[in-house]
């Protein structure tokens, strides 16, 4: 049976007398106020404060009813707090009762609780209660995930918006539409038909599809309830949106504060508060809109012929919706779609001329360069791949920012579900960041007892410099010859990497780096080594409070460390009176193995640990690991406070991080596929006399390749075949290989390959 069908078909009529015996006989209820309620096509009727009773129209079919008590039954049951009417059973306990009315026309009867408020419909409409009406929505929906019901599929409702060209078909037969005056209206299937057939691939389920202001009942200025499932059908889930965000913005207008786009706004931030929209489903959110009013337009109109007694109810909305519907299609499509898209957060960025040129003209040109000769436009990652924007699929064997791979599903749902849910800064007490804090003091030597977080490695290394020289009385700082420290003014001081020619900054001096035979790299040589670094402070008037060393030594062109050479760092910081520091922001968080940190797998214990670019995959944190006493030094002096550090969100990241560290073993595959790669790079370093020694531990490996020159060509030549490395080393001159722990055996076999391709193709130019 068609809702046409239904609508042809005059709504039931009883008399007073018979309501008041049909609720005696089917409820038990005695005498009470009765009122009848406006209807499309029922017979509502209020029975006291508490009640309503409903007649089905006689065209309706019983599976149809069912189906709609079925629902409010199943939404109640999943969302007890969703306040919304309830079915009151029958004194034989069903939710069904058979009767006829006035007329002998047999009809369903059934008795429903009341929803305490007021119809919003007529109301002023503030973009707060919009708001509200897209969470209750969205609310509605979700609550209804996962019913089942055989009717729901096949009901031929002329109000489902994916109708829209059966409807105008019609009016086009009956003559309600002229398509000579109304040429938008009548072209409206044309302009919506992609979207329309969008719907069947996006998500979807048994909606409402009538929450409208209609039936949304609100209260001193608050949403109380939704009434009225009798629209309920299996759709989309944005066409049930699509049902809400027109009865929202046909509010809008000259005697209403917000305007169109500031309803559309507030519903779309209600809506998303609970379920979030994906791009595909706000690419025809419009076009639902579009079609939702001409829907509603030619409805009324075709109603309206038929049913003078009922005009004033059938054509309440016909002025707004002339007027919404004139508003939105005066927009081209690609430009509502963009409005909507903006408002919804799913807008891509735009890309309109040369991006490079765009971004060197606002970005800082020489002072933030990118990387390659050839700029990439990354625009996706996925797992230990990045994709350009034409498409290409790159091998990433850099980033280890990305440590358990491109836009993993675990850390990309823990970080949206957070930040929908809360994010401020760590002056509250918020359980994920104290659980972070906890986990990570567990791997951690025992001592090392406190975690401060902040927002990057480099504010990781800053503060861990403001620590050491309170908790020291020192001033000066003590790194090795090449590091990289951060980027801050004062780290940029500790980064000998970054110094420009003849920049000697006075507080810092520095030590040689673990080079040459390892056996000759004791702890009394790396003792030495501080105590004549210190020594050169001395002499221009300086102590040290700190000694930095990235436990890989990634800068100096990734070098070996034997444990002995640390703890000889370890010993000679503390002869001097200095602390020492293990920068593990390169080559922490699992990639040397499942003891995660690479100063634990040489067994020092380090005075302060920094962490940083790994920690959230992406998404920016670090952290500072010390021990109570030195973070007791600062705090006699001062406090300290990072707006960003230690967000719920940041927790979230970071706790999802180790999560999937565990779970999937990636420190231990790390480990494996590590050894795979050194192996298969030395025996490189057999057939090609341009590759020299190949050093690293874990998933880290640096390779020495002979000249800047020759390096810088052949790093073109891996990009070029879709492989992305890195150059380090004080000469530029060694290739970094620091990829995603998700990598496997393939992967390391497809980098090796490439990089035995680049260098025959290198070698034969030269």
């Amino acid at each position: 049976m068609t809702l046409d069908e239904v609508l042809r078909e005059p709504a039931p009529a009883l008399s007073a007398r018979a309501v008041t015996a049909l609720l005696e006989t089917g409820w038990g209820l005695g005498a009470a106020g009765i009122r009848p309620l406006p209807s499309e096509r029922d017979l509502n009727v209020l029975v006291g404060a508490g009640h309503v009773l409903k007649l089905s129209n006689p065209a309706e079919t019983r599976e149809s009813v069912e189906l709609e008590v079925a629902v409010m039954a199943h939404a109640a049951a999943t969302d007890p707090g969703l306040v919304m009417p309830r079915t009151v059973p029958t004194i034989g306990g069903h939710g069904l009762l058979e009767t006829t009315d006035d007329a002998g026309r047999a009809c369903l009867a059934r008795l429903v609780t009341v929803v305490p408020g007021e119809i919003l419909e007529g109301a002023v409409l503030t973009t707060s209660l919009a708001e509200q009406v897209g969470d209750l929505a969205a609310r509605t929906s979700v609550a209804l995930q996962g019913f089942f019901h055989p009717a729901a599929g096949g009901r031929g409702l002329d109000w489902d918006v994916r109708r829209l060209p059966d409807v105008v078909r019609g009016a086009l037969v009956s003559g309600v539409l002229d398509p000579a005056r109304e040429p938008v209206l009548a072209g409206l299937p044309d302009r919506v038909a992609g979207s329309l057939h969008a719907c069947a691939a996006l998500p979807s389920g048994i909606q409402h599809a009538d929450v409208t202001l209609t039936n949304v009942l609100a209260h001193d200025g608050r949403v109380t309830g939704v009434i009225d499932f009798g629209d309920v059908h299996h759709t989309a889930r944005v066409a049930d949106l699509a049902v809400t965000l027109t009865a929202v913005l046909r509010n809008s207008g000259p005697r209403h504060d917000a305007g169109l786009w500031d309803l559309a706004a507030a519903v779309l931030r209600g809506y998303q508060r609970r379920q979030p929209l994906q791009a595909e489903e706000v690419e025809v959110l419009g076009d639902l809109v579009l079609a939702r009013l001409a829907v509603s337009t030619l409805i009324s109109r075709t109603r309206a012929a038929g049913h003078a007694d009922n005009l004033a109810y059938i054509t309440q909305y016909d002025d707004a919706n002339a007027r919404v519907l004139a508003e939105l299609a005066a927009l081209s499509p690609g430009e509502l779609r963009g409005r909507l898209h903006r408002l919804a957060g799913t807008a891509d960025p735009h890309v309109d001329g040369d991006l490079g040129v765009r971004r060197a003209a606002v970005m800082g040109g020489r002072l933030s360069p990118l990387f390659y000769a050839r700029p990439l436009h990354v625009v996706r990652g996925e797992g230990p791949w990045l994709v350009g924007d034409d498409g290409r699929r790159m091998l990433d064997a850099y980033n280890n920012v990305a440590v358990v791979g491109h836009a993993h599903p675990t850390v990309t749902r823990a970080v949206t579900r957070q930040l929908a849910r809360l994010n401020t800064h760590s002056r509250y007490l918020h359980a994920g960041v104290v659980r972070l804090a906890e986990r990570l003091v567990a791997t951690m030597p025992d001592g090392l007892d406190t975690v401060l977080f902040t927002t990057s490695g480099t504010e990781a290394n800053e503060l861990a410099w403001r620590l050491a020289t309170e908790a020291t009385g020192g001033d000066g700082a003590l790194v090795a010859r090449h590091a990289y420290h951060g980027s801050t003014r004062w780290l940029a001081d500790l980064s000998p990497n970054e110094w420009p020619p003849g920049h000697r900054p006075e507080g810092v001096a520095r030590f040689e780096a673990p080079y040459g035979d390892p056996s000759l790299l004791t702890a009394a040589t790396a003792a030495g080594r501080v105590r004549d670094a210190a020594a050169e402070l001395a002499e221009r008037g300086h102590r040290p409070a700190l000694v930095l060393a990235d436990s890989g030594f990634t800068s100096e062109g990734v070098r070996d460390a034997p444990p002995a050479y640390l703890q000889g760092l370890v010993d000679g910081a503390h002869a001097t009176g200095a602390l020492f520091l293990a920068d593990e922001v390169q080559v922490g968080y699992g990639r040397t193995g499942p003891q995660l940190w690479r100063f634990a797998l040489a067994g020092i214990t380090p005075d302060i640990v920094t962490l940083g670019k790994p920690m959230g995959a992406g998404y920016p944190v670090g952290a500072v690991v010390t021990r109570r006493e030195i973070a007791d030094a600062l705090a006699r002096r001062y406090e300290y406070f990072s707006t960003f550090a230690a967000t719920p969100v940041a927790a979230a990241a970071g706790n999802a991080v180790l999560d999937v560290l565990e779970a999937e073993r990636l420190p231990q595959r790390a480990v494996l596929v590590g050894e795979h790669l050194r192996r298969g790079l030395r025996d490189l370093a057999a057939t090609h006399d341009a590759v020299g020694e190949v050093r690293g531990s874990g998933l880290l490996a640096g390779l020495d390749l002979p000249g800047r020159d020759l390096a810088g060509e052949v790093l073109a030549g891996l990009v070029g075949h879709d492989v992305l490395a890195g150059l380090t080393g004080p000469g530029g001159d060694v290739l970094k290989v620091r990829p995603p722990l998700v990598w496997e055996v393939e992967h390391a076999d497809l980098f090796v390959s490439t990089l035995d391709r680049v260098l025959h193709e290198v070698g034969g130019r030269r």
